[in-house]
């Protein structure tokens, strides 16, 4: 892990190239203030505004914190700090003309407390200061609005309790933040400990939550985030911050042994560990959903939920990186909002019906404007239909992942009401087929259409999805049958010579960097390369989509990425994958991505993208090293998680397949296409029966806790996924000299 770490000889003063911190619902980003100061900006992604009745990008916005400067008392000279990835700790040295500063900081996993701790040589001295930022939305700041139709937030309260100080940020619609702190000793370090609290907190309930109302804490008012940060701060003595790292790296340890993957390419795969340590500091269940930033807030446009994308390719990595768990607040946030979701639906529809529209807040209030027979003419921002099921279509992966019907259930009646609101507009045409009125396939320019692409593909997903659910769960819906006629007479995907439309009015001749009118080939898979008469559709789709791209940004290229290795084409997707690196909004040296604010799902969509080179499990098959480049000789991969809730583990040497081992978490049929050259052994309990198919795949049925390991030929000295050689690049990420 020490090769993937991020390194830091110096700072500058950008957000973008600082080192970040996090535990999931608390967040730190440091870098240069000025030459005698680091800064470390604070965050907490339930730090949200909550009027109501007015825009919510400004109503209900993310909020800004502040940061404490360390200052020291001479200029900063030399940094020579390290992120080290296995331990989630900043740590190292600052030089200045007096003497050095030895640094550590970290989020606890535990415990909702930062710690900073300095310990310091020669003459120099570190003093720290408290910058508090106004409680005011960034929509605000960046001029999108006018200010002085908004109240202000209350003024901030300071005082000092307990031996700590405090900095109370109260709200105008009631409760508030505090950010506390106090001073402790440990030998020749001094330790800075700070607990961020909200007296409006997420709530989540169970495994598969019923709420997610950001409820306010009635008893103590704004007094309360006061009260529950001094708590955090009361019982803390030296001991305990000993006590609290050991904790802290115990989990990051567990965490890291979820999976992993070793690649030649060190700069890709140094960047697939930063980016599930990035997943693991981003969320965590009990808190919110990841939204554009995480818990790293930079004033940003963008100061809520984006539904039409961002979250979807936020939230796919999860699952192959076998991070299931992490996805838990999505799961809540979808399933306890099912009366703002029907609500988002216009009056006539809303007693079966459920909807969201581009953007909103953390109660998924957006509404939808979409009405049987509606003309072209609305807002396309409310005629985007298809945003509630593709985001459905990432949560019920929870369940193909795990194979947990109680996921299953809980998402059942949200998706029933995403359908049902299709049953009400369609309309059956001259053609005997259903059909749908004007939507807008998103951020396409000319995007408002007839039947367009992206509904038909989530809907016909949306579709087979509760049949088959109403099978599996024994539910014996009486809606079934509409469900079945529609499916069987929906009208096909919009089509001509370039490949796939936008829709039935609207050809695909301008550059886009969304792919959402070719959701049915990925990720959804209906149209499928498994085919071999839909190739030549999705390569004329491909090709087109990617003919102009100067519309293009990062996910544009793990789009097109992923769809060429469902083809098997490693080069090509290991191509695009650097071209994204490296493009006009490239990938920065901390590995965010930047736009006009930050926007987290590129990177984790790169996740994605690179897992579907080792691991794809679409359409019920399980493909070992489906892509890879031909340069890659050797590759290994430990615990890569399929669907139907299998863990996949592979080594690849000298450009031959050693060994598969599979192992079943929930019981349950396997189908495998594993690249075998020979005829393949297996090692595994004796009830375990292989069965090669004529159309080369493997079968085998194994129960909960079961595993098989797969080979062809001379038995493999190692069953262990182990690192394997590769370029030179170690340590790539972060701000240094290049090599």
């Amino acid at each position: 892990m020490a090769k993937q770490d991020l390194l830091f000889d110096s700072l500058t003063g950008k957000w973008e190239q600082g080192a970040f911190l996090g535990n999931g619902l608390l967040g730190v980003m440091v870098y240069r203030e000025s030459p005698n100061a680091l800064r470390f900006d604070l965050g907490r992604t339930d730090v949200i505004d909550h009027r109501e009745g007015i825009n919510p990008s400004i109503g209900r916005a993310r909020l800004p914190i502040g940061r404490f400067l360390l200052e020291t008392s001479a200029p900063i000279t030399g940094v020579r700090l390290r992120l080290d990835l296995w331990n989630a700790e900043l740590s190292g040295t600052l030089t200045t003309a007096k003497g050095t500063i030895r640094l550590r900081a970290l989020v606890a996993a535990t415990r909702d407390l930062i710690l900073f701790g300095t310990e310091t040589s020669g003459a120099e001295t570190v003093r720290w200061q408290w910058k508090p930022e106004p409680a005011v939305s960034p929509f605000l700041t960046l001029g999108r609005d006018s200010a002085g139709k908004y109240p202000p937030n209350p003024p901030a309260q300071s005082g000092q309790s307990e031996g700590a100080s405090y900095h109370l940020q109260p709200l105008l619609a009631g409760g508030g933040h505090t950010t506390a702190w106090r001073s402790i000793s440990a030998g020749n370090w001094q330790w800075k400990a700070v607990a961020l609290t909200n007296s409006r907190e997420f709530k989540g309930f169970g495994d598969h939550g019923q709420s997610n109302a950001l409820a306010q804490n009635t008893t103590g008012g704004t007094d309360a985030s006061v009260s529950k940060a001094l708590i955090e701060l009361r019982s803390l003595q030296p001991a305990a911050i000993r006590s609290i790292i050991d904790a802290h790296r115990a989990h990051w340890h567990r965490f890291y042994a979820r999976s992993f993957i070793s690649i030649p390419d060190k700069r890709l795969e140094s960047f697939w560990w930063i980016q599930q340590y990035k997943m693991g500091a981003a969320t965590r269940p009990g808190a919110l959903p990841i939204d554009l930033m995480g818990p790293w807030y930079r004033i940003t446009p963008w100061p809520k939920y984006w539904w039409n994308l961002n979250i979807q390719l936020t939230y796919y990595p999860f699952f192959s990186s076998n991070h299931v768990a992490l996805v838990q607040p999505l799961l809540d946030m979808v399933t306890g909002n099912i009366d703002n979701l029907s609500r988002n639906a216009p009056a006539p529809y809303q007693h079966n019906s459920a909807a969201l529209a581009r953007s909103g807040p953390y109660d998924m209030v957006s509404p939808v404007r979409v009405t049987k027979g509606n003309d072209s003419t609305g807002s396309s921002a409310s005629m985007e239909l298809g945003n509630l099921t593709w985001l459905l279509h990432v949560c019920y992966q929870a369940y193909e992942h795990t194979m947990d019907h109680r996921i299953q259930a809980s998402l059942y009646p949200v998706l029933t009401r995403a359908v049902n609101y299709y049953r009400n507009i369609v309309e059956k045409g001259p053609d005997g087929r259903y059909h749908l009125p004007y939507t807008y396939s998103p951020e396409y320019p000319k995007g408002i259409t007839r039947d367009a692409n992206y509904d038909l593909s989530v809907l016909r997903w949306g579709l087979r999805t509760l049949l088959d659910a109403n099978r599996t769960l024994g539910y014996r819906d009486t809606l079934a049958g509409a469900w079945k006629d529609l499916l069987d007479n929906l009208t096909d995907y919009p089509k001509d010579q370039y490949g796939f439309r936008i829709g039935r009015d609207a050809a695909f001749t301008l550059s886009h960097r969304h792919y959402s009118h070719l959701l049915m080939v990925y990720p959804i898979h209906d149209i499928s390369w498994d085919r071999p008469g839909d190739r030549d559709l999705i390569r004329r789709s491909l090709e087109q989509w990617k003919r102009n791209d100067e519309s293009w940004r990062g996910y544009s290229y793990t789009g097109s990425g992923s769809i060429h290795a469902l083809m098997g084409e490693g080069d090509s997707t290991w191509k695009l994958l650097n071209e994204m690196m490296k493009g006009r909004f490239a990938i920065q040296p901390n590995t965010m991505y930047l736009e006009a604010g930050p926007v987290i799902e590129t990177p984790l969509s790169a996740v994605t993208t690179l897992n579907e080179m080792l691991l794809q499990s679409h359409n019920g098959i399980i493909r070992i090293f489906p892509a890879l480049p031909a340069a890659w000789s050797d590759v290994s991969f430990d615990k890569l998680l399929a669907r139907g809730a299998f863990e996949v583990s592979a080594v690849r040497q000298g450009g031959v397949t050693r060994f598969v081992r599979i192992r079943s978490l929930a019981g349950g049929p396997c189908l495998l296409r594993t690249g075998f050259a020979g005829p393949v052994k297996m090692i595994g309990p004796g009830t375990v029966k292989l069965q090669p198919r004529a159309d080369g795949l493997l079968s085998v049925s194994l129960k909960k806790g079961q595993e098989v390991i797969l080979y062809s030929g001379q038995r493999p000295a190692s069953l262990l996924a182990r690192g394997v050689n590769g370029d030179d690049r170690n340590n790539y990420w972060g701000v240094h000299p290049m090599k």
